[in-house]
């Protein structure tokens, strides 16, 4: 691919992310080719002397596409030779199989040479560089920040129980026209982002799970032939069967097929791309509530209603969580501290800088003045040259001190310079930021087990309110005494199946023996309904955490039309309910049977989601944690090395100037 027309095309995302030759798009079995090379073979043939073989070649020479014979016009697409395609297979397979040996190879280099503007626009492009030696092998792909974000969030919608390394943050528009205002600020910002994006891959290449090495997209992103259209690489399996929202999917497999999972209710306010404070509750008090659903399903012993709530939240797993908010308040702390003392290194540089110039100066300006001293002393006093000479000595050699001090200045400056920029920044304070993020990731993968806690709470009183309805229209449905009255009012009793006096004495005095089991929760509930503030089963839902009348939930699970029944003598041949009562009820009584079956298969599948998630979660926080204390070794290990070597080199400076001026004095 030739650097004239890199970025001509960057932005239309509509090439083939498959071929990355545009040409196949115009002439896909090489049509053009074959015409050609066929008017040079048949002028070559009306020579004497001359064979296909010699026209072929001088047609590679020439930088032509040798003859390849078109396929037949009615032939299928299918079953075709490698050889029919040969740019097709070396540009696209052979790179695969290129790329892949690549990421395998044990002395794989990955660095991010190079990064440009692009013409008469502000977006900066990053070159990445894959080279190993022993393979003989190197890529080169270019990329934007737009791309490498979309990869990360991709990966995680990929892989939702895994810890995808960090990327610096986007900057705002202000900040944005300040630093291009600022060229030297924008400046440190693309140096800064390229350790980044460094950090980034070299984490995903070689300390991630082989699960994440292995992802399809992490190889497209390196390929050179969706350089052009990235945009269709996240438009192609894995990422394109992954529903848009991951609580539509299966939490540890999100591929997954299955569409029991399509039913599942949405709960509004969650992003698991976004890093925002969570405010949602903590796991231990998320915890305590379901114990405390529990109990109230006891308290009830409904019969046919059973208690479905088979997972429950490690005590580890809410350590994570406690912990990881205090490594991040340590981490934000020392991250002030970091931006602080790097900010008066700077200063100290500064005063450095400006104290070396000025003594070089200073002992310049001693070295004229003294030199025009004795020029004029020498023309007044000519006989007395011993005595000039020892004074013009003597100052030369004080302006030689000031002088050599100024130097050792310099070279403190060049010192401290190079242990900030070089050293400081990128090696401490820029990876204590980076184990910032990878908290805050963590953070986010404990609040994605939340919102499925969340999830399967509202299934769970979905369940309970359409258990209460199924009562109701039995009791209706039965000749309660409700349906003793006449025909209007059994038919628009849908709601209550005895009055609240009775309804109330039958619960309490059915719930006397669970004052046995003297759970705190428990007796309140029982006193609760003995000051009688439990007056209708609709406060049964109370209980779970809602209101006293439930609400309308935005969850409704699909109505088999089949299974209406349908009216005679409608002209317009519409399904309506009939004008029976006893055959609305038995209708809807078929219905919520159909929706309690559909609700018990989904919190079925939650229940096992919900323990392979937490199994997943913690093998995940088990491992980021020793990942953390290997990175934690080696940030320490190079930020005392490099202090102790900024110190030696000062030590070693200033003990030369001391040698200096002992001899001079």
């Amino acid at each position: 691919m030739s650097d004239d027309s890199l970025f001509d095309d960057l932005e239309q995302d509509n090439n083939p992310s498959f071929y990355g030759n545009p040409s196949i798009l115009t002439d896909p079995y090489h049509i053009t080719a074959f015409k050609d090379t066929t008017k040079d073979a048949a002028h070559h043939n009306q020579h004497p002397g001359g064979d296909s073989s010699s026209s072929n070649s001088n047609a590679v020479a020439k930088g032509k596409q040798p003859s390849i014979s078109p396929p037949p016009q009615h032939s299928k697409t299918f079953g075709r030779n490698e050889n029919d395609y040969p740019e097709l297979v070396n540009s696209t397979i052979g790179l695969s199989n290129k790329i892949t040996q690549l990421l395998n190879a044990q002395d794989l280099q990955i660095e991010i040479v190079n990064s440009e503007r692009l013409i008469n626009s502000s977006i900066i492009v990053y070159s990445i560089q894959l080279v190993s030696e022993k393979t003989e092998s190197k890529i080169v792909v270019k990329r934007r920040y737009s791309e490498f974000k979309s990869l990360r969030d991709n990966l995680i919608k990929l892989f939702p129980t895994s810890i995808i390394p960090p990327i610096p943050e986007k900057h705002s528009i202000l900040s944005y026209l300040l630093n291009t205002i600022n060229t030297d600020n924008e400046t440190n910002i693309i140096e800064m982002r390229k350790r980044y994006f460094k950090l980034f891959l070299d984490d995903i290449v070689f300390d991630a799970n082989e699960e994440l090495k292995k992802c399809p997209l992490v190889h497209k992103f390196l390929d050179p032939n969706y350089e052009l259209c990235w945009y269709n690489a996240l438009n192609e399996p894995p990422v394109n069967i992954i529903p848009n929202n991951l609580l539509l999917a299966n939490p540890v497999n999100p591929t997954d097929q299955n569409g029991l999972y399509s039913l599942l209710p949405i709960v509004n306010g969650f992003d698991i791309s976004t890093s925002k404070q969570d405010n949602l509750s903590n796991l231990k008090k998320i915890n305590d509530e379901l114990y405390k659903l529990n109990d109230q399903i006891k308290l009830f012993e409904l019969k046919g209603f059973d208690q479905d709530l088979k997972f429950n939240i490690p005590d580890e797993l809410i350590a994570f969580e406690q912990n990881f908010h205090k490594v991040i308040s340590c981490l934000s702390h020392l991250n002030k501290i970091d931006i602080k003392t790097t900010k008066e290194y700077k200063g100290l540089i500064n005063v450095l800088i400006d104290l070396g110039g000025n003594l070089n100066n200073f002992s310049l300006q001693i070295y004229q003045q003294k030199k025009h001293d004795g020029e004029v002393e020498d023309h007044y006093q000519p006989h007395n040259n011993n005595n000039n000479n020892y004074n013009y000595n003597n100052n030369n050699s004080l302006s030689e001190t000031i002088e050599k001090f100024g130097s050792s200045m310099d070279q403190s400056f060049l010192n401290f310079e190079n242990f900030v920029f070089n050293q400081l920044i990128p090696q401490w304070q820029e990876p204590v930021n980076q184990l910032l993020q990878y908290h805050q990731t963590a953070l986010n993968l404990i609040k994605f087990y939340k919102y499925k806690i969340i999830q399967f709470k509202v299934l769970y009183k979905l369940k309970f309110n359409k258990f209460q309805q199924l009562i109701n229209l039995n009791n209706i449905a039965e000749g309660g005494p409700s349906a003793t009255n006449n025909n209007h009012t059994t038919s628009s009793s849908f709601t209550t199946a005895k009055t609240d006096e009775e309804e109330d004495a039958v619960v309490i005095n059915s719930l006397d023996h669970l004052k046995e089991l003297n759970s705190p929760t428990l007796n309140n509930a029982l006193k609760n309904l003995s000051m009688k503030k439990v007056a209708k089963k609709s406060s049964w839902y109370g209980l779970f955490g809602g209101n006293n009348s439930p609400r309308q939930l935005n969850f409704r699970l699909p109505v088999d039309e089949n299974s209406r029944p349908s009216t005679s003598g409608s002209s317009s041949g519409s399904q309506q309910l009939p004008t029976n009562p006893t055959a609305s009820i038995r209708f809807k009584l078929a219905h919520l049977e159909k929706e309690l079956n559909k609700i018990n298969q989904l919190i079925e599948l939650c229940n096992n989601d919900m323990i392979q998630l937490t199994k997943a979660i913690m093998n995940t926080f088990n491992e980021f944690l020793q990942k953390l204390e290997k990175k934690w070794l080696i940030i320490m290990v190079n930020y005392l090395k490099n202090g102790k070597a900024l110190f030696e080199e000062n030590l070693s400076n200033w003990k030369t100037f001391r040698e200096s001026f002992d001899l001079a004095s």
